[in-house]
């Protein structure tokens, strides 16, 4: 197991600090963030674009980044991040056929056209392509200029996110299953 040490069992002041911002504003904090400590300035550095772009953000409507965050958990098989934005999905107004259908790969013909373009672009970050010009004017008609590029960051974070999850063997939430096994 490649898991990392605790690091609130021998935390230095500036990593209990940062904690307690972190809870301040997630609430609970676990998994990622919690394994993240053990380097409490990059885990600064990542909360506040991960804060920016789930709380602080207003070009990219809560509904559409959390359909983006859950189709990336999908795609990527990332049950942590699955796990954890199901809820604000449902608060952001997903409905719960529409999360069923991402995790089961069953969403076509569930998409309204402005998410079917979000997972499109999506689709181009996460497998590295060049959005098409039409589904980027297409993108750029339904969000803007600064949806367009945070919906990118988004997907990026999202994968670094994951990375951090499959890298250091961040377990689910207590009483959690895998959503994809």
């Amino acid at each position: 197991m490649a898991r990392l040490p605790d690091p609130m069992a021998a935390a230095t002041p500036a990593a209990e600090e940062l904690f307690r911002e972190l809870a301040a504003k997630r609430g609970r904090i676990d998994g990622m963030y919690r394994t993240l400590l053990n380097h409490p300035e990059l885990t600064r550095h990542v909360g506040a674009l991960g804060s920016y772009l789930r709380f602080g953000s207003g070009a990219l409507a809560p509904d559409l980044r959390e359909l983006t965050i859950l189709w990336m958990a999908k795609q990527l098989k990332a049950a942590y991040e699955w796990v954890k934005h199901v809820p604000p999905a449902l608060e952001a107004g997903l409905p719960q056929e529409l999360i069923e259908a991402l995790r089961t790969g069953n969403e076509a013909g569930k998409l309204t056209e402005t998410q079917k373009a979000v997972i499109d672009a999506a689709g181009c970050v996460l497998y590295r392509r060049s959005i098409p010009q039409d589904l980027q004017d297409r993108v750029l008609a339904h969000l803007g200029l600064e949806g367009l590029i945070e919906l990118v960051v988004l997907c990026g974070f999202y994968q670094m996110i994951a990375g951090v999850i499959f890298a250091f063997d961040v377990p689910l939430p207590a009483g959690a299953a895998d959503p994809f096994v």
